[in-house]
């Protein structure tokens, strides 16, 4: 089923494929390079875990400044900013000589990458084309950790910098999508935006400082809403808020992202103490696979099932994988965690990101799919930090 987000479906899938997940490759690395990093920098592995957190919280802003960027210019704008964005991050990660440049350049990295995922999945246009970019992006991201494992013997900064290899893609999109302004281009929502960044931003770090994260995240709500009744149709539309599908849809899939992202850096440290890191590598290369590729199926032929039969397979699969995770200490078990975490997350991306839209208006649908997306990314930012915390 076409969806109105769709701009122009010409715009090869396999481009938009590599366009978006390089990003997750690069992300997924920082599992295993964590000791090399700390050892090369003179910091503790507690410090080095900042890097996550940073990759994290560049994917929330990232995914705010590209919304915004899809507003009020234009997918092509949007495109050239976030590849300039990955260029100068990996700059900063390959020269860093220390934590703080190193932390700014994954964040850059990050803030690039996240939006170039988002607009992928803008111009996907239909749940088969977002369902191969969104089980891409989980299977390209299962040979992150494998991929840090074995390019640190070389350095811990080359796995870091894979998120280059999405400015392969970049000629090819360029040349396909849309030059023409958004609908918002009049009406630039400054303090919408500032708002908006500034709660995703607190709500990452709820996990490393509760109090003040809560606090910030609090001020920010009250002033967006605030916000929100005298400037209805701003960076976060009135009428997008008052759909009940946008609600149940964003908190859902921010929480199967925010339980994949658990099990991809929980199940790592988990094993550590049982497996040499090469098989803990490729264990998580299978699951991840095998999770993404079963995403990948699915939701090419979610047009032939009920939506309810959806529904339930993805949330079924969602709410397994925490429980398996909690309940058991059995290896064979918490690889299959992971398998169910990024099938959910990844089908769910897929086939809700076609729904999400339903009930706003025309105008705004594009906005809905945006925050839509945001959501998933705030759950990448949740995970590395609650597993800080849990180990």
């Amino acid at each position: 089923m076409a969806t109105p987000i769709s701009r122009d479906s010409r715009v090869p899938v396999l481009g938009l494929v590599l366009l978006a997940t390089p990003t997750s490759l690069s992300a997924n690395t920082t599992t295993t390079v964590i000791p090399g990093l700390a050892r090369d920098l003179g910091i503790s592995a507690a410090e080095a875990t900042w890097a996550a957190t940073a990759f994290g919280w560049g994917t929330v802003v990232g995914a705010v400044l590209t919304a915004t960027l899809l507003r009020i210019r234009s997918e092509r704008s949007a495109v050239l900013v976030n590849a300039v964005l990955v260029l100068f991050g990996t700059v900063l990660v390959v020269l860093a000589p220390q934590l703080g440049v190193l932390l700014g350049g994954r964040a850059a990295q990050a803030m690039g990458g996240s939006g170039l995922i988002i607009v992928a999945i803008s111009v996907a246009g239909t749940t088969r084309r977002t369902g191969a970019i969104t089980a891409g992006v989980g299977l390209v991201g299962a040979f992150g950790p494998l991929a840090g494992a074995a390019l640190s013997g070389v350095s811990w900064r080359l796995p870091l910098s894979l998120s280059l290899i999405a400015l392969l893609a970049v000629p090819v999109i360029l040349s396909r999508v849309s030059a023409d302004r958004g609908s918002g281009a009049q009406h630039v929502d400054v303090i919408g935006i500032g708002l908006v960044a500034g709660l995703v931003s607190a709500l990452v770090f709820i996990p490393r400082f509760p109090v003040p994260a809560l606090v910030a995240a609090a001020v920010a709500v009250v002033l967006l809403g605030l916000h929100i009744r005298r400037h209805p149709d701003g960076f976060v539309p009135r009428a997008v808020l008052r759909s009940r599908v946008f609600l149940v849809l964003t908190v859902t899939i921010c929480a199967l992202s925010t339980s994949y992202f658990v099990s991809l850096y929980l199940v790592p440290r988990l094993l550590e103490s049982e497996w040499s890191a090469s098989r803990i590598g490729t264990t998580i290369l299978i699951t991840l696979a095998a999770g993404s590729v079963a995403s990948l199926l699915f939701t090419r032929y979610t047009t032939h099932l009920s939506p309810s039969v959806v529904r339930t397979v993805i949330t079924g699969a969602g709410l397994l994988a925490p429980v398996l995770l909690l309940s058991t200490s059995s290896p064979s078990v918490d690889a299959a965690a992971t398998a169910l975490a990024v099938f959910a997350g990844t089908a769910g991306l897929a086939w809700y990101a076609t729904k999400v839209g339903k009930e706003v208006p025309d105008m705004h649908r594009v906005t809905a799919v945006n925050l839509f997306t945001l959501s998933y990314q705030l759950g990448g930012a949740f995970g590395p930090a609650l597993v800080t915390i849990m180990m």
